[in-house]
């Protein structure tokens, strides 16, 4: 009866979209133009953000780098996410944004716990079938 409601493709769509936007408007804010890296993105790697690891926290490595490819990563992981392409992959990608989130702002846990969640549900369950996946993989696993 829930599946003729709300299809199981629907339920998929409304939890990449929901995964993608955080990350995507975090993304956006850390550009000034085409690959021009804004001065507080830098900044928040090079002297505020930090890992609470046990016997730290300790600084990110070469921030400058980490910035660019955090802030690359969170607009184009989105995009993917977004239109169904290379969806699990995208995914674990944020799963993996999401758990050093987790290590910079513990205090964060409860909607970085959430990322986490639907992170996992698409790369257990997939795009579904509004998605670049589906349409691009015929029914038996085959490219078409």
């Amino acid at each position: 009866m829930i599946a003729a409601i709300a299809p199981a493709s629907l339920a998929q769509l409304a939890l990449r979209l929901a995964l993608a936007v955080p990350f995507w408007r975090s993304g956006l804010g850390k550009w000034d133009g085409f690959l021009e890296l804004n001065d507080v993105a830098v900044l928040l790697f090079t002297s505020e953000f930090q890992l609470h690891l046990p016997g730290g926290p300790y600084p990110f490595p070469a921030p400058a780098a980490t910035a660019f490819v955090v802030a690359f990563a969170e607009v184009m992981l989105p995009i993917f996410l977004a239109l169904g392409l290379a969806t699990r992959l995208a995914a674990l990608g944020l799963l993996a944004m999401a758990i050093v989130i987790q290590l910079t702002v513990p205090d964060g846990w409860p909607i970085h716990l959430t990322w986490a969640a639907m992170a996992l549900g698409l790369i257990t369950w997939g795009a579904g079938r509004l998605s670049l996946d589906h349409w691009l993989v015929s029914p038996s696993g085959s490219a078409r």
